[in-house]
């Protein structure tokens, strides 16, 4: 069905179709590369096919040619400098819930460990990291702490992060009722434009939450706060409540 016509070219619903899908597509690359340095990477891409385009069109042909060598090998640039954009975009595909799993009966009772662990955390302005694992295996990251596999508990979870004890320096992660390790590293946020203000752990629980669909837990050691991390973005300042309600939500 033709919508209108511009000289020669008429415009029609596919046409309109699809060009919305590809405004839509770069609307959400954008999305996910702002704040990141892949931003100025992709300006660039786009200023080299302007380029190659330019010159092209005036027929310059020692230009043409080096913008010719470049395009044979975007794919592979692109692979290379996008790897960790492309992580968080193709997981964002991935992450359909209707494969993630159904929801377990002993999922509140994770919650409630979890939180108590996190209410008496605060309460002694005790520093924590806890990464809550979902359909996005964390193997890789739990190899660089020590493993456990041991049954969650809260009591165990306020011991792992007690001063001065060997385990205390760096992530908890927990599988469904299970802390699979402690101490272990994790990958600091790429987002070039969060404040100066946030410390280790907030750029960790930031930086597993762009690459994975973990939900993680920060306890700040200097105010008590409590801040989460999902999906590449932080919320700071949350209560119990909100720390529960929210924790529910993405163990469904």
């Amino acid at each position: 069905m033709e919508l209108f016509k511009i000289g020669f070219l008429s415009f029609t619903l596919l046409d309109l179709a699809d060009v919305s899908l590809i405004t839509l597509l770069f609307y959400k690359l954008y999305d996910y590369i702002k704040g990141t340095v892949g931003l100025p990477i992709f300006v660039g891409l786009l200023l080299i096919l302007g380029g190659s385009a330019f010159a092209s069109f005036l027929n310059l042909a020692t230009l043409d040619w080096i913008f010719g060598k470049l395009m044979s090998v975007w794919l592979i640039l692109v692979v290379i400098l996008f790897q960790p954009e492309l992580r968080r975009v193709l997981l964002a595909i991935g992450q359909n819930r209707l494969f993630a799993g159904f929801f377990q009966s002993d999922s509140k009772e994770v919650v409630e460990e979890i939180v108590a662990a996190v209410d008496e955390l605060v309460d002694k302005h005790i520093g924590a990291l806890i990464v809550v694992a979902r359909t996005v295996g964390l193997k890789s990251y739990i190899e660089t702490g020590q493993e456990l596999d041991a049954v969650l508990s809260r009591k165990l979870l306020v011991s792992l992060f007690a001063p001065n004890t060997p385990l205390h320096d760096g992530a908890v992660i927990i599988s469904g009722k299970k802390i699979l390790a402690a101490r272990s590293v994790l990958p600091l946020t790429q987002n070039e434009t969060i404040s100066e203000n946030f410390g280790m752990r907030h750029r960790a629980a930031l930086g597993i939450s762009e690459i994975s669909d973990a939900f993680v837990i920060v306890v700040s050691e200097e105010t008590g706060k409590i801040s989460i991390a999902e999906n590449g973005n932080l919320v700071r300042g949350l209560s119990l409540a909100e720390l529960r309600a929210r924790l529910l939500k993405a163990l469904k």
